[in-house]
């Protein structure tokens, strides 16, 4: 999320997020030229040998220059009409003209003069420059709009006319390009430029969420969405400060921050969703919690791989991963995925086939004739089965995974960490030596616990106003929980996956979607199991046919895909597509029986 950071490459293993590429801050002398242009002042005179006629720039005309321009062209009449105002409606008149089309010029300072001009023409300028700088702001690409109209608000406006002219002095405002591509690295106090941006959506979210109760000002369906865009600027937050406390904290104190908070975005809402479900007495959140761990299973086994993979295919042709650390997570993933499904199976091979409304070809209920039901399921209401058996393999299942998981951090983090030792191109990467850490311990804390709160109540947000999503009656509720509750808390981690991987360190991408399956499997299923031992809320680790074939298949097809340690962007082609396939299967799905 931000080029100024430095990546450390021993950063996501088994799921230990030791080391985050945003949480490390690079020497502003060490950073590419390209960073270094986003955080240059517009007071300073650059030799431009390039056009100044860029589609940027025209954009810049038609989004802010024009209406800029003709609010200074309105000012400067005012000032005109005044008398006294003469010399500020010249200025006025220059500024028209300057802001109509500011590339290439500059303004410059003389000598102090008066601030009268100010009661007069000064606010109806800051409004206009205000309106402009937040609109370039907040899409991100146009910062350096944002930033002439802030520096010409807080400094240039302040100033008598007869310090501004064009003659060759100390340059105060000086702009070459309106657009920058590269933006999306910018930072502000090592808070990516897009987090920041999305932060008062959390605001907006609660508001509308807890003092509209009657729904009067916003529909259920926008409380809902913006409950759930709310998710991925707080899961950015927390995700840095986890990171920035296992950065700066020894192995035992980082293993139990993540395995506390790494999964909190998730346990958050599922938990929320099952008391929910359970008080209000419908199932159908609790099959909606299933999809969305699923979901967020398929999402990372199969898209956030091939996504990298395509885009980091498409730059460097093809790219090579540690095929022994890429072993041990296939490794891990069959363990996960085998032991999470185990009851499943267990219940389909013991378990009574039931099928209800039953009707054969002449439409009555007798023994002749073909049947055609619609409601077959497997019968687990019977003791001996589900009390004695499957309950009981529940419980084994949901206390060997955290043990497995347990081992695997000392195993990769400690016994043999040289594994995952990482090569990129033809150098050999283990770490950073002059990185530090951006936040202190107890900032990251603060924000942690803040954010946490937060994401609580956007969950709570989401379960009260998601039943007119799942009403939908063209969409399957399957097809919601294993998309947007399933995929939007993982955006933060899919950009970090695609920018190890233009950077040519596929090894990392693959990490990053093993990390979250392996947490998925190893410590939020059992978690939930737990929960629902002290709290029944009826969560039942049994997962539908389609839920169970689409995990196994993708964790089969991930291990051959990565038997060879190299990858290119058809083979990310296949994983996304059989993605979609699957997508599409969940899509056209009917809705969960009962719901």
């Amino acid at each position: 999320w931000g080029e100024g950071f430095v990546i450390v490459f021993t950063e996501i293993v088994f799921g230990f997020r030791k080391w985050k590429s945003h949480v490390t801050e690079r020497p502003f002398e060490d950073r590419s030229d390209v960073v270094k242009e986003l955080y240059s002042e517009l007071n300073v005179i650059k030799p431009h040998t390039g056009h100044l006629i860029t589609c940027g720039n025209v954009v810049y005309v038609l989004l802010f220059g024009w209406w800029v321009s003709l609010a200074y062209l309105l000012v400067s009449i005012l000032m005109f009409i005044t008398i006294i105002g003469v010399p500020y409606g010249k200025m006025c008149w220059k500024l028209s003209w300057y802001f109509l089309w500011p590339f290439g010029k500059s303004i410059q300072e003389h000598r102090v003069s008066t601030y009268v001009w100010l009661l007069l023409g000064y606010p109806l300028l800051a409004v206009v420059h205000s309106l402009a700088c937040l609109i370039s702001w907040l899409l991100v690409f146009t910062i350096p709009v944002a930033k002439m109209n802030a520096r010409t608000l807080a400094s240039i406006l302040l100033m008598p006319p007869e310090n501004l002219s064009g003659c060759e002095t100390r340059a105060l405002l000086c702009c070459y390009h309106a657009v920058n591509w590269y933006y999306y690295k910018y930072t502000v106090d090592g808070i990516n430029v897009f987090a920041v941006n999305l932060l008062p959506l959390v605001i907006v979210s609660l508001v509308i969420g807890y003092v509209d109760k009657g729904n009067q000002f916003a529909s259920s369906e926008v409380k809902f969405a913006t409950a759930v865009g709310s998710i991925i600027p707080l899961s950015y937050y927390i995700g840095m400060g986890i990171a920035s406390i296992s950065a700066q904290s020894n192995f035992a104190v980082g293993a139990v921050v993540n395995a506390t908070f790494g999964s909190i975005t998730e346990m958050t809402f599922y938990i929320t969703a099952l008391l929910r479900g359970h008080r209000a007495g419908n199932a159908c959140l609790q099959e909606i919690v299933k999809s969305a761990l699923t979901g967020t299973l398929l999402g990372c086994i199969l898209f956030i791989p091939g996504i990298c993979m395509i885009i980091g295919g498409l730059r460097h042709r093809e790219q090579r991963f540690n095929s022994r650390s890429a072993g041990v997570s296939s490794a891990l993933l069959f363990i996960s995925v085998g032991g999470v499904f185990a009851p499943t199976l267990f219940s389909k091979a013991y378990g009574n086939l039931v099928c209800d409304n039953c009707t054969n070809s002449t439409g009555d209920n007798t023994t002749s004739g073909s049947f055609a039901c619609r409601n077959c399921h497997y019968d687990l209401n019977n003791y001996t089965l589900f009390h004695s058996h499957i309950q009981p393999l529940v419980y084994t299942v949901s206390f060997l995974l955290p043990v497995a998981y347990i081992i695997g951090l000392i195993f990769t983090l400690k016994t043999h960490s040289h594994i995952y030792d990482i090569h990129v191109g033809e150098g050999h990467v283990t770490g950073h030596h002059g990185a530090v850490v951006h936040w202190s311990r107890w900032r990251a804390l603060a924000i942690l616990i803040i954010a946490t709160l937060l994401m609580s109540a956007c969950a709570d947000v989401t379960t009260e106003h998601i039943q007119p999503i799942l009403s939908q009656p063209n969409i399957s509720q399957y097809f919601i929980g294993v998309t947007v509750l399933a995929m939007v808390p993982e955006i933060p981690e899919i950009v970090n996956g695609i920018q190890f991987a233009l950077q040519n360190n596929i090894s990392l991408s693959l990490e990053v979607g093993s990390c979250i399956a392996v947490q998925v499997c190893m410590l939020q299923i059992p978690l939930l199991v737990l929960f629902n031992a002290f709290y029944d809320v009826g969560f039942v680790l049994i997962f539908c046919d389609l839920h169970l074939w689409a995990s196994i298949f993708s964790v089969v097809l991930v291990n051959y895909i990565f038997m060879d340690g190299k990858s290119d962007y058809f083979q990310g082609t296949a994983l996304v597509v059989v993605y979609l396939i699957l997508l599409a299967s969940y899509f056209f799905a009917p809705s969960p029986a009962g719901c």
